[in-house]
Parts: C-alpha cells; structure tokens; sequence
C-alpha cells in the first residue's frame, strides 16, 4: 500500500468518508489534504488547521455553517482559497493559511530599519499569537525587548521623556514614551554581529533610498571604533565627527553616517559627492572650506568623507550622538 494509500485509511479512522473529502475539499491535492489535522468537526467535515494543534480551526467549507471567517473564501494574505493550504486561527480570531503567517514572521522587516509591524495580525493588528508560532515569535519579542530599552534610555537621555508628544492628551503618543522612542529613533541589524543598533532618527530614514546591508555595521564591528570603546558605556553612546566636516556629529542617519546640525539640514549639498569634492580639514559645514590649517576639532582625524569618532557621549556629558 502507498503513502496516499495509508494516509486515507488512516483519515477514514477518523470516520470521515472519502466522499466529503472530494465535496468539501475538491482545490485539495491528497499530498496536500494529509498535511493537515484532518480530525472531523461537529458539522462533520474534516478540519482544515495545521496537525498540530490541541483544538480545531473552524470549518471553512462554503456554506457549511454561517460564521465570521469565511470571507470570500480566500486567504487574506495571499488570497489563495482556504483549501489550498492549511490554516490556522490566531489568538485574536482571525484565519490564514498556516504558510502565510510563517512565512512573514521569517521574513521580518521590509527594507535596512527594524519595524515590527509584520508581527502583528494582518487585519486587526493586535499582536500575533498562536502556540505554534511560539519559538519564532520568542525569538522576534525578544529583538523587540532589546530595541525597546536602547530607544527608552536614548530618549531619556535626550531629555524627551516628558516632551510633549507623550503628555499632550492629543497627541499620538499619549501616555506611550515606548510608542514615541520607537517611531523617532531607527534601529538596524549589524551585518557583521546581528545585532541591533542606533542608526540615527527614523524621519531620515524615509527620505533616502535603501543602503546595501553590507554596509550596516555597528560601531561595536566597526573599524571605526576600534581601541575607541568606552570602558564604561560601551560603543552604544559614541561620539562621531561630521563626516562632512569639522564638527561633532548630531545625528546619525541611514545607519552609516554622521552629520552636524547644518550638514544634517542640507544633506543633499554633501552626501554622496565624490571625496575629491569636498573640503579638507579645516572643513566648515555645508561644503565650505575654512581659512587656515588648525581643525576646530582641535585633533588630528582622517580626511572628510570618512567616519570618525571623537570620543564617549556620556562621558563627556553632551547630547552629540
């Protein structure tokens, strides 16, 4: 006897006939039909959810029995019909195909900057939850925990704990300092460690085109850095100089680079121009080359184009990172 052979002796165990298979389940290969739990429901159809499972997904037979799943008979996700796939009910309610909510929980984020929109449910948005899901999603909540308190202790550091946009009744963030330090600052996956990493405020991120992976390094991996490491608050607070000129940096954009106020203000006069165009040490902002040969920094550095660190943030007490 064959594998199929077996699979429907097995399935008939369960006292589902071969016949409500070929009505109920017709879009169904029997390779694919087996590959889901198979145990009959109430109204006595075979259910449709992953084998896995303690309880049963509802039946998602057309016109079965009336329910708020069924929609148009298709996936949302993919919008495939519900019996092309095996589905699964998350913890809110809502079904899918069991291969469409893994697949986008392996996935991840879409584009260079962390954003964990996609851990949540595609109709409702609450938080994904289901108990088969469980080991990817520890894995996702646990990058979630570690980015959430880097942006909450940046914020605090920043003085914008109490800002307006988290005590304002009206404002968007009311009452949500982790929503607020979330959007305002952006935060990349080193591809040297993998792990996470301040790369500058999140407006920056949506006004320049994507940065190749290769090139998102944190400053712990960074060449950079190297011998630069604060003994006492790591690599998260360095102190950069503009790469565009001789200032400390104030922001960091993209996840690769360093401005000053005035650079950061008219990135598009510098960032990108070939090193051969731009200004060299004493460099002022915005391109403009400076009088003399003493460096406002007052330190030798390499010439401007490159990344360059000053010093520790904290340590120096300064809000220049």
């Amino acid at each position: 006897m064959d594998i199929i052979s077996q699979s429907c002796q097995h399935h008939l165990s369960y006292g589902v006939s071969t016949s409500t298979i070929g009505k109920s389940y017709g879009h169904w290969t029997f390779q694919e039909f087996f590959q889901t739990c198979r145990r009959p429901l109430p109204c006595g159809h075979p259910c449709g959810g992953i084998p896995s499972e303690n309880s049963c997904a509802p039946c998602l037979v057309e016109g079965c029995q009336p329910h708020p799943y069924y929609g148009d008979g298709c996936c949302p996700v993919c919008a495939d019909p519900w019996a092309s796939n095996a589905v699964i009910q998350l913890d809110c309610g809502h079904i899918f195909h069991h291969t469409c909510i893994k697949q986008m929980l392996q996935n991840r984020w879409h584009g260079s900057r962390i954003t964990f929109g996609f851990m949540t449910c595609p109709l409702c948005k609450s938080s994904i939850s289901h108990p088969d899901l469980y080991e990817i999603m520890s894995q996702l909540i646990h990058l979630y925990d570690q980015i959430k308190s880097k942006a909450l202790t940046r914020l605090q550091h920043d003085g914008l704990f109490n800002s307006s946009d988290v005590t304002d009744p009206s404002g968007k963030y009311f009452q949500d300092p982790t929503g607020f330090a979330m959007d305002r600052y952006a935060y990349y996956m080193c591809s040297k460690c993998q792990q996470p990493y301040f790369g500058g405020e999140g407006r920056c991120q949506e006004s320049v085109e994507e940065v190749d992976p290769s090139d998102l390094v944190c400053p712990q991996c960074s060449d950079t850095t190297k011998n630069k490491i604060c003994s006492i608050h790591g690599a998260e607070y360095v102190l950069y100089k503009c790469r565009y000129c001789c200032s400390p940096a104030l922001f960091h954009c993209f996840g690769t680079t360093h401005f000053c106020d005035p650079c950061h203000s008219n990135h598009t006069a510098v960032h990108g121009k070939p090193a051969s165009s731009l200004p060299k040490c004493p460099a002022g902002p915005c391109g403009k080359q400076l009088p003399g040969s003493v460096c406002p920094l007052g330190m030798d550095h390499p010439p401007t184009g490159e990344e360059f660190v000053i010093g520790c943030a904290m340590c120096i007490n300064t809000h220049s990172f």
